[in-house]
């Protein structure tokens, strides 16, 4: 069993995608979102706002008509597809975030399953973590291990693993995060960040990054879905799942800092620090 390595700067400037003069909005990065619901419609603008602060060229997003105005409203760069449409004829992108607000919605279902069969990078939040998990294990493997991403948080891992016929409660997760972000990468052959004050991406075959302690202002609403959306942005920009879990986790723990320093902050916040703090960390200050 290796032992957990830490991620800083150093490793986050090291593969941080960094526009060169040449650069158009589809060589940054197309990042699809299937996400948000009429219950939860702001999940949508959270994940777009993570993905866009991050820098991704362009964003498409899937939902149902309530969370596309709301999006267009907050991100109108967006472009908005419907769900039925997509499932149909998914849209081009060169990675995907399902999963983050998405609940009861057959169609947005389905757009799910076709980006599973699409084999396209993907994070994987919420309310898609157990559907793909199953799959994945039940053999199901479009995408290679290195470039879907799960991002549960305990009691969700705890509820993925119960899905896959692995027993643990949450605080059998708080006693070996590590062990259990490993047992759900080996079951699903994917790589899993397990969120919280100490995030930890655990890979397939047993290699582990433990994150620095990020700022307990962060436990707040929403701020899952933002990290999401960054994470969609650096696989969009060809970044391995390990590598693009770490990074975004680290970014979103930095621009927490920068938003509100010492003090409460909301999850906009941090999609809006973003560009300081990614700023701050290709300088060298951080």
């Amino acid at each position: 069993m290796s032992t957990p390595r830490e991620w800083g700067a150093y490793q986050v400037r090291e593969c941080w995608p960094v526009p060169g003069a040449d650069a158009d909005k589809y060589s940054r990065g197309v990042v699809g979102l299937v996400a948000g619901s009429d219950a939860y419609p702001g999940a949508a603008v959270l994940v777009a706002s993570g993905a866009a602060r991050a820098g991704a060229g362009m964003i498409r997003y899937v939902g149902p008509r309530r969370a596309q105005d709301l999006v267009l409203a907050h991100r109108p760069e967006c472009v908005v597809h419907d769900p039925g449409d997509a499932a149909e004829s998914l849209p081009r992108a060169q990675a995907w975030v399902v999963g983050p607000g998405v609940a009861d919605h057959p169609e947005q279902d389905a757009a799910i399953g076709a980006v599973m069969a699409s084999g396209l990078p993907m994070v994987v939040d919420a309310g898609a973590l157990e559907a793909v998990a199953r799959s994945r294990a039940s053999g199901s493997r479009e995408a290679p291990a290195d470039r879907v991403l799960l991002t549960p948080h305990a009691e969700e891992l705890m509820r993925t693993l119960g899905a896959l016929r692995h027993d643990a409660t949450v605080m059998d997760i708080a006693a070996d995060r590590a062990g259990h972000a490993r047992l759900l990468a080996e079951t699903a052959r994917a790589t899993v960040l397990l969120k919280g004050a100490r995030t930890i991406v655990a890979s397939p075959g047993g290699a582990v990054v433990e994150l620095p302690s990020a700022p307990p202002w962060l436990a707040t609403a929403g701020s899952g879905d933002v990290l999401a959306g960054i994470a969609g942005t650096l696989l969009a920009s060809g970044l391995s799942a390990a590598d693009a879990g770490a990074s975004s986790a680290w970014v979103h723990a930095r621009a927490a800092e920068t938003a509100t320093p010492g003090g409460p902050v909301t999850a906009l916040d941090v999609a809006a620090a973003l560009p300081a703090a990614v700023a701050a960390l290709l300088s060298g200050s951080r």
